[in-house]
């Protein structure tokens, strides 16, 4: 039987540089907590599906070259997230479903979790996980 996810996120990177978003439906603005952009798998998607409608509905990011980094439990769900250079900055997002979008160093990311302000716990292993596969794949240029 195949795994079932139910989001799909990704790591878009830069540099040594992270994106993160604040998803608006989550967090009242006390409580935001900072993840990886994407979202819900629909029906009949797969996650590499899903994953590249989100980040064209949300950041108006098309078509990157996506590799898989690999699976995560979060609220007794599984969860894919996927990798993909990106070689801009993100001029425009949809900001009826996120609040903010960042760029943080792999320290700064860390220093979110130590301050319990990641949203699934999981993107700190998941920026490691990328960081080890990164010698085989090519880094995004600096615009």
């Amino acid at each position: 039987m195949a795994t079932r996810y139910k989001t799909a996120r990704c790591i878009l990177y830069r540099d040594d540089r992270y994106l993160l978003a604040v998803h608006s439906r989550f967090w009242r603005p006390a409580n935001r907590r900072w993840g990886l952009p994407g979202g819900q798998i629909e029906w009949g998607e797969t996650p590499l599906t899903a994953v590249a409608r989100e980040l064209a509905e949300e950041l108006h990011v098309y078509r990157p070259e996506l590799i898989e980094i690999g699976a995560y439990g979060y609220k007794r769900a599984m969860h894919m997230v996927y990798a993909a250079p990106l070689d801009r900055d993100i001029q425009k997002y949809d900001e009826s479903e996120l609040v903010d979008i960042g760029w943080f160093s792999e320290s700064e990311v860390a220093g979110l979790k130590s301050r319990s302000a990641l949203h699934a716990d999981y993107e700190l292993e998941a920026i490691h996980r990328l960081r080890e596969q990164l010698p085989s794949w090519p880094r995004a240029a600096t615009p």
